[in-house]
């Protein structure tokens, strides 16, 4: 069997987040559903301080290559404007719930 860290790095999730990092995640995934899992990633696999910074870092940078495109690439608003909305949410919910599966049992 792999260790976790073989197997968390080979996993479809973390090449989202690497995409989501590096700015190469394509126009068309940048939904909530993506983040969804980016959030999760982090909420999962760092401490909350740690998540926090590298998903609103990455967000900001990701937003601005995406609103900012070179030599009149579409640009959709209605995407961005979507995902803008809920993005700060999503990880909350993301670290909510690492933080209740990890609670001890209530006695």
């Amino acid at each position: 069997m792999p260790d976790t860290f073989t197997a968390e790095h080979r996993s479809w999730q973390w090449e989202l987040v690497l995409q989501y990092e590096d700015g190469s995640l394509p126009t068309n995934a940048w939904n909530e559903p993506t983040l969804t899992v980016i959030a999760t990633w982090y909420a999962t696999n760092l401490t909350p301080e740690q998540a926090t910074t590298r998903y609103q870092q990455h967000y900001h940078r990701n937003h601005h290559r995406l609103t900012n495109r070179l030599g009149g690439a579409p640009v959709d608003t209605n995407a961005i404007a979507a995902v803008d909305a809920v993005w700060e949410s999503l990880l909350a919910r993301a670290l909510n719930n690492v933080k209740a599966t990890k609670a001890p049992p209530a006695t």
